[in-house]
C-alpha cells in the first residue's frame, strides 16, 4: 500500500507517537520475555490510538477501524496453510461459523469437538484473527473444531452474539454425527469476550438439561458491577494491551450499544448500593488473595441514582455478568479449566469465580501465570504463548 494514502500516513504518525511513549513506560521488571510483549503492545497500542484519532476527526468508527484487515494483518499471522485439516466456512442455524477437520484418516471417528468463542471486546475479533489458534486445537487434538464468527456490537449488541454463540452451539451438538463428533465430547471454550460467552453459553445450556463435556475460559470478562477491583485500578495505562477504560468501553458497548456516561462507569457511579449488598458475596474483593486485597482503594463516589436503575436489569444478566451466578448454579456447571494472568484489568474476575468454585471443591483447574499480559494466549510467539496453549490442549486430551 503506497503510504500516501491517508490510513497509511495516520498508521506511521501515531506509531510514533505510541512507540515513544511506551519507550518511556517499559514493563515491569518482572515481565516474562518483556521485549516481546513490549513489541505486541507497540502495534496493539498504534492501532487503537489510530482509530480513536479516526473516529475522533469522523473519518471512521473505531470498531470499523479497528476491524480493518490491512490493520489486523499489521500484528497477526492470518490463514496459516495446514494440509492436515481441512476448513470450511458453514452456517449453523444460520450463523457463520469456521470449520476445522482434521485430515489424520489413522484417526477413528467419533472424534471430539470444540466450540471455540474468539475475543475482541464484543466488538472486534474474528474467525480470521484465531485462525491459528483453532487450527492448533484441531490438529493437536485431533478434534472437530467449530470456530463461531458472531456478530459484534455496537451494531448489535447483548443478547445478540450470545444468542449466536447459543445458537451455534446447539447446532453443533444436535448434528455431532453429521460432522463425525461424539456429541457427550464437546467442550465450549473462548478468551477475554469470548471466555464470557463461553460460560454464558455454558450456563444457559446447563438450565436446558443439555451441557457441554467441559468449558475453557481463557481469561474471562465476567462482572460489569466492579469497574475498581485492584487489576482494574492497576492496569490503566501502557505499556498494557488492555487497560481499564478500554476494557469498561468494550463492556458497556456490549451491554448498552454505545459507551454513553463511560466516566461514570470507570468511578463505579453505575451501580446501587442496594445491587452491590445482594451481590457482595459474589463480586468481592475478599475473595481476592491478600496480596491484591491490599492494593485495594475504597471509592466514596455518588452513585448516578439516575444510571443506576437505568441499567441495573441489563447489568443484573447472569448472561451478560456469569459472576452473578448463584452458588448452586455455578456447582452445576460442567468441569471447567479456568486461565487468568497478572497485567489483566480482568484478572480479578477470573481470580474471584476460581475462589468461588475452590470453596465449593467444584472441579475448576485454575492456572495463574503471572508475567504476562492479557492477549497472550492467542497473540505472538513467545514461549509463554506456546506453553499456555499447550497446558490447555494437554487439560482437553486428558478430559475430552
Amino acid at each position: 500500500m503506497a503510504c500516501g494514502s491517508v490510513r497509511c500516513l495516520l498508521f506511521m504518525a501515531v506509531c510514533f507517537v505510541g512507540i515513544a511513549y511506551i519507550l518511556y513506560t517499559p514493563f515491569p521488571e518482572d515481565a516474562v520475555e518483556p521485549h516481546i510483549q513490549m513489541g505486541i503492545s507497540l502495534v496493539v497500542a498504534a492501532i487503537f490510538k489510530m482509530c480513536d484519532f479516526q473516529e475522533y476527526i469522523g473519518y471512521k468508527t473505531f470498531p470499523e477501524c479497528a476491524r480493518d484487515p490491512f490493520n489486523i494483518n499489521s500484528f497477526l499471522n492470518i490463514g496459516v496453510s495446514d494440509d492436515n485439516v481441512q476448513v470450511s466456512e458453514e452456517l449453523f442455524d444460520g450463523v457463520k461459523v469456521r470449520l476445522y477437520v482434521p485430515r489424520d484418516q489413522t484417526v477413528k471417528s467419533p472424534l471430539p469437538g470444540i466450540i471455540y468463542l474468539h475475543g475482541g471486546g464484543w466488538i472486534i475479533g474474528s474467525t480470521d484473527m484465531y485462525d491459528e489458534l483453532t487450527r492448533n486445537l484441531a490438529t493437536s487434538l485431533s478434534a472437530v473444531v467449530a470456530s463461531v464468527d458472531y456478530r459484534l456490537a455496537p451494531e448489535y449488541p447483548f443478547p445478540v452474539p450470545f444468542e449466536d454463540c447459543l445458537k451455534a452451539t446447539k447446532y453443533f451438538m444436535v448434528n455431532a454425527e453429521k460432522f463425525g463428533v461424539d456429541a457427550s465430547r464437546i467442550a465450549v471454550s473462548g478468551d477475554s469476550a469470548g471466555g464470557n460467552l463461553a460460560m454464558a453459553v455454558g450456563t444457559k445450556l446447563t438450565k436446558e438439561g443439555q451441557p457441554p463435556r467441559l468449558l475453557g475460559l481463557i481469561y474471562p470478562a465476567l462482572q460489569m458491577l466492579d469497574f475498581n477491583t485492584p487489576s482494574y485500578v492497576t492496569y490503566q495505562s501502557i505499556p498494557f494491551v488492555l487497560q481499564k477504560k478500554r476494557m469498561v468501553s468494550f463492556y458497556i458497548t456490549y451491554a448498552f450499544g454505545n459507551e454513553n456516561g463511560i466516566e461514570k462507569y470507570l468511578e463505579n457511579r453505575h451501580v446501587s448500593e442496594t445491587l452491590r449488598r445482594a451481590m457482595e458475596t459474589k463480586v468481592s474483593i475478599d475473595l481476592l488473595p491478600e496480596k491484591y486485597q491490599k492494593l485495594h482503594v475504597e471509592t466514596n463516589t455518588a452513585v448516578d441514582t439516575n444510571l443506576a436503575l437505568k441499567v441495573e436489569k441489563t447489568m443484573n444478566n447472569i448472561y451478560l455478568c456469569p459472576l452473578l451466578l448463584d452458588d448452586d448454579e455455578l456447582y452445576a456447571l460442567p468441569k471447567t479449566y479456568l486461565l487468568t494472568c497478572e497485567y489483566d484489568p480482568l484478572r480479578d474476575d477470573g481470580l474471584m469465580l476460581a475462589r468461588r468454585w475452590k470453596d465449593m471443591y467444584f472441579p475448576v483447574t485454575h492456572v495463574h501465570w503471572d508475567g504476562v499480559q492479557h492477549g497472550f494466549f492467542s497473540g505472538g510467539n513467545s514461549n509463554c504463548t506456546k506453553e499456555a496453549v499447550d497446558d490447555f490442549i494437554k487439560y482437553l486430551r486428558a478430559e475430552l
